[in-house]
């Protein structure tokens, strides 16, 4: 094995690679692995990094390309900038318990992970921590989170489900952007706001509604929040039209389950469907006011 190391500060400051090795032991009495360590080491697919490392730093595995397994000690307490960027054959990784916060693009581009647990104490994910994790299909938020930042999860594409814990107070942009098996977002009563392209629009009305706080935004003609009380019929309004303008029936069949219409508005949906030759959606509209308000013949102008 070839370092350079610090030994007066337990600073790991280079490793060289040497074409034999593909598994390595990080020597004892490190306590942090420098900037661009074991950057483009592409021989390497399994490193241990023992107790007393507390600190990685900034693109210290970058490029890692067949990196498969990388145990993390207790004793961490930092993961850096971009510390494991496109580490593309990386598919677990468990974060120790003293980390609170995953540093911008800590894992961007790791393409096959697939596993991530996150500690207990984690109170920040950062800006592209985990975007284009192509394989990650799910992943648990510890109750302690405050901040998800921008673009965390974006290009996830087999993410299916996720759930905002109590305390995250915003969902910023992108945060979950281009996650089109995203279908289930159960959200915290705490989150106040849900900035443009935070999720995919198929993901919207599947929230698990349990606050009282509900907000509209709209960006691009793309329904990116679709939020309302029942008594706030101006946003309901926009929903629906929106749907029955993109003859969007299953989007729209949800929504109206919600209970977010009443029947003396209901005729005018319906009228419009027909007039815009919607009529996925006005089927739709007719089945719910059959079972749910009680169906009165009507000529319609066609």
């Amino acid at each position: 094995m070839a370092f350079i190391i610090d030994t007066e500060h337990g600073i790991l400051k280079k490793y060289f690679p040497q074409p034999e090795e593909t598994e390595i032991i990080i020597p004892e009495n490190i306590k942090i692995i420098a900037p661009y360590a074991f950057s483009e080491c592409e021989n390497l697919y399994s490193i241990h990094i023992p107790e007393g490392v507390e600190s990685i730093e900034k693109r210290a595995f970058q490029r890692c390309k067949n990196l498969l397994f990388v145990s993390l000690p207790q004793s961490l307490k930092k993961i850096g900038v971009e510390a494991f960027r496109s580490c593309i054959s990386l598919g677990e990784i468990k974060i120790p318990e003293q980390i609170t916060c995953i540093y911008e693009s800590a894992f961007v581009d790791c393409e096959n992970l697939r596993t991530v647990i996150l500690p207990k104490r984690m109170k920040i994910i950062g800006m592209t921590a985990f975007a284009f994790c192509l394989k990650l299909n799910k992943i648990k938020m510890p109750e302690t989170l405050l901040q998800l930042e921008a673009g965390a999860f974006a290009r996830c594409e087999n993410l299916n489900s996720i759930t905002i814990p109590d305390g995250v107070a915003e969902i910023l942009k992108d945060t979950f952007y281009r996650c089109p098996l995203l279908h289930f977002a159960f959200i915290s009563r705490s989150v106040e706001k849900i900035y443009p392209k935070a999720f995919p629009p198929t993901t919207i009305l599947h929230f698990q509604i349990k606050q009282h706080l509900f907000s509209i935004e709209f960006y691009e003609y793309a329904l990116v929040n679709a939020f309302c009380q029942p008594d706030e019929s101006e946003n309901a309004e926009k929903i629906i039209l929106h749907f029955i303008r993109l003859n969007d029936a299953e989007n729209l069949k949800h929504f109206l389950e919600c209970g977010f219409i009443t029947d003396n508005i209901i005729d005018d949906y319906i009228q419009f469907a027909i007039e815009n030759q919607r009529y996925e959606c006005q089927v739709v509209l007719m089945d719910y006011k059959h079972d749910h308000i009680g169906y009165q013949s009507k000529d319609w102008e066609l």
